[in-house]
């Protein structure tokens, strides 16, 4: 639909000839209040006279000159509602109309700024930035893009009746504006802002001298800023959240990056066609993330899971009109200069002067680290586990323990650390690093000690050495895991060795495939010599439904749980190359392989106080679909399970989990843990724990009745680790390794 510029038909002679076929054919409703906008055009000229009503006669019949009051003024009819209405002529009009705006906007500003030029594009915000400006009377020209027709959703933050549901939205701002003021000059474009009425938009009729975004296309908002700054256009926008204003005056400064160079060179081509969802990461930079409020953080979250779309405000909307208004009529008159973003926060500027916190994790109470140090300078107590226990070198016992520490760990936090005395190896636990939600009684870190002592035992078959181990040697030193001696032997290395280096986590997506009975039972044999553990699998499609249901359920449970949250976003995610290279543990974002719309879903999710609203308001399901395709997709899904519930248990069940890791890579098939539930499971089992609501709890406990009745537990039947195994490309990344000294401590 071509552009067009929009008015009511104005008449200077009530016997117009197409007035009078208006009035004959469509007997229009007359509005006549001329007299009275004499008096307040008599009033403005004389502001410090008291008038009488015999004064207003006088002054109007001398304002008139011998002109009839039928004969004065003019007539404008609205076709749109029938109306006809009598007003005073264009310029007694405006003078009569901006009396009031004397001296915020003067006489001379007021004429400066009805030669103007403004754009504004999507009519949201920008309608009611619109709406300000007419009846500020800031612009001589408005030129208007939306595509959009009014919905019954908008009514929320837009200002109009229900009577023009369903009419395009340029057409109802423009029909307000004309009704504020007929002698404003209004352009509408009905197709938006487009590649092929660009050229209009900016220059038909003469150059913008400013323009403002409000659209939600993201590509025109870059193309737009591109064709301002080739013009040297100032821009505004506003995002109706936290009152930000965003101002980029190409005008003055010709060489400014886009958006504060907050988007690179971003292609305004890979983003046209993109959902609300697959917006947000591009979105995210726009506004600054950082900067948003937690509201929108959460509700951003919720983008096509419970909302349809982000949401905005009437408050906001309207908020959003007066700066807009504001900032353009400085801008114009040259009464402002500045480039950059500014916020005015209604919430943060007018509070409580004791707002309640938030329902955040405090971790102050957690233990602190003590470092492999402390571990060293304890009084080692001698054991004798056998009586040809080998002297080991230090690169000996080096490498043992490099290929220890390849086990995986709870969020590869790694909290192991070793000390060497007196031919004997200490294994303690460093509680602090572990420390967490999902580490229940410890039971995820001795799974992880378990793949680690593993780990020694198949590495030092390379070596020609027997590992002998004593579990838990100390009952008054809770942090000393194992004892270990070495001795010589004739023992055949064990296969799985050249399978450590390789062992990865790959979370990598792919087709479904089969992963056939006989790879099963290469893994199922890997176990055999564990007494008490054994392992199940499942891979029909109705049951994988049921796991992912299970799966993905717990994970939302977690990231909504105060410590939950922290430990994995404030703990454990590394969000960067140099966060993971200066903790060298960690989860790095890279081996999450997941979509740049999921990245920002986990950036927004790394607030606690936008967490703390989803907890409130009972939502969160996005949090389920990350993983849900990822177990959809699995070949099969284990589970390893112990004959009854106890530590030792779980070490062994963390040894049948490294040789089944391993056997699977060996195998060439990906493997990634998603165990998240069984931790829970057993906090949620114990009756001294109170960490979950009730709603959770209930939700909780429904996932438990269904993995013990998915998996046929019975009994004792303790569930100890979960994974899933399927065939990928190689990750992405892979996790890193504290390095040595860290972890080791060789005493001589």
């Amino acid at each position: 639909m071509e552009n067009f510029v929009f008015n009511a038909s104005i008449f200077k002679n009530r016997q117009d000839l197409q007035l009078q076929q208006i009035v004959n054919t469509k007997n229009p409703a007359v509005y006549d209040d001329l007299y009275n906008q004499l008096k307040e055009l008599i009033k403005s000229k004389n502001p410090s006279v008291k008038l009488s009503n015999d004064d207003y006669v006088q002054k109007i019949e001398a304002h008139l000159n011998g002109k009839l009051l039928s004969e004065y003024g003019v007539w404008v009819y609205y076709e749109w509602t029938n109306r006809l209405v009598r007003l005073l002529p264009e310029e007694e009009f405006i003078l009569v109309r901006t009396n009031r705006n004397q001296y915020k906007i003067t006489p001379e500003e007021r004429s400066i700024l009805a030669t103007k030029k403004i754009g504004i594009i999507g009519l949201s915000v920008g309608q009611s930035i619109a709406l300000t400006l007419a009846m500020e009377r800031g612009f001589g020209e408005l030129r208007l893009a939306d595509f959009d027709v009014l919905e019954l959703s908008n009514l929320n933050r837009i200002r109009t009746g229900v009577h023009n549901l369903g009419l395009p939205k340029v057409v109802i701002a423009a029909r307000e504006i004309a009704e504020i003021d007929p002698f404003l000059k209004v352009t509408c474009f009905f197709d938006g802002l487009t590649d092929e009425n660009m050229e209009d938009f900016f220059n038909k009729g003469g150059k913008l001298d400013l323009l403002v975004d409000e659209c939600d296309g993201l590509d025109i908002k870059i193309k737009c800023r591109y064709k301002a700054k080739e013009l040297g256009i100032p821009v505004i926008m506003d995002t109706s959240d936290r009152g930000m204003m965003d101002i980029e005056r190409f005008d003055l400064e010709p060489n400014r990056p886009l958006l504060h160079g907050l988007v690179g060179d971003l292609d305004p081509t890979k983003i046209k066609d993109l959902t609300n969802e697959q917006k947000i990461p591009y979105v995210l930079p726009m506004v600054g993330m950082h900067n948003i409020s937690a509201r929108l953080k959460a509700s951003m979250m919720e983008v096509e899971q419970t909302i349809t779309t982000w949401p905005q405000l009437a408050s906001s909307v309207v908020l959003g009109g007066a700066l807009g208004a504001d900032v353009a009529r400085r801008i114009l008159l040259n009464q402002l200069y500045v480039s950059g973003r500014f916020y005015i926060d209604l919430e943060d500027l007018i509070k409580d002067k004791n707002e309640p916190l938030s329902d955040v994790y405090n971790p102050s109470n957690e233990p602190i680290e003590k470092g492999i140090e402390y571990y060293a300078q304890l009084e080692q107590d001698l054991y004798s586990l056998t009586n040809n226990a080998e002297s080991l070198t230090n690169e000996t016992i080096k490498q043992l323990i490099e290929a220890a520490s390849l086990a995986p760990s709870g969020g590869n936090m790694q909290p192991w650390r070793w000390v060497w005395s007196n031919n004997i190896l200490y294994l303690y636990h460093e509680i602090a690093v572990s420390y967490s939600f999902l580490d229940y009684k410890n039971l995820g870190s001795y799974v992880g000690f378990g793949a680690a002592l593993e780990n020694l035992k198949i590495e030092a078959s390379k070596h020609a050495l027997v590992i002998h181990t004593k579990l838990f040697p100390n009952n008054n030193l809770k942090e000393l895991i194992a004892v270990v001696q070495f001795e010589k032997s004739t023992i055949v290395v064990d296969e799985l060795n050249q399978f450590i280096q390789l062992r990865v986590t790959n979370r990598k997506v792919a087709e479904k495939s089969v992963i056939d009975n006989v790879q099963i039972e290469l893994l199922n044999d890997e176990i055999k010599l564990l007494d008490g553990i054994s392992v199940k699998w499942l891979n029909s499609d109705e049951d994988l439904q049921a796991v992912a249901e299970i799966v993905t359920t717990t994970d939302m449970l977690r990231v909504l749980h105060p410590q939950g949250h922290y430990d994995l976003f404030k703990k454990e995610m590394r969000w960067n190359q140099k966060q993971t290279l200066e903790t060298a543990d960690g989860i790095d974002i890279e081996t999450m392989e997941i979509s740049e719309s999921d990245k920002a879903a986990l950036l927004l999710a790394s607030d606690e106080n936008a967490i703390a609203y989803l907890r409130n308001w009972k939502n969160g399901t996005g949090f389920k679909k990350m993983s849900k395709k990822a177990v959809l997709n699995s070949s099969t899904v284990g589970l390893i399970i112990a004959n009854e519930l106890s530590d030792i248990n779980y070490i062994k069940g963390g040894a049948a989990l490294q040789r089944i890791w391993l056997k699977a890579n060996g195998l060439g098939m990906a493997f990634h843990p998603i165990s998240a539930s069984l931790f829970m499971f057993q906090r949620l089992l114990d009756s001294n724990e109170n960490s979950f609501d009730i709603n959770s709890k209930e939700l909780l406990y429904k996932m438990y009745l269904k993995n013990f009745e998915l998996w046929k537990l019975s009994g004792k039947d303790t569930p100890i680790f979960m994974f899933k195994l399927h065939h990928a490309n190689e990750p992405s990344a892979r996790s890193i390794r504290k390095s040595i000294d860290k972890i080791f401590y060789y005493k001589k």
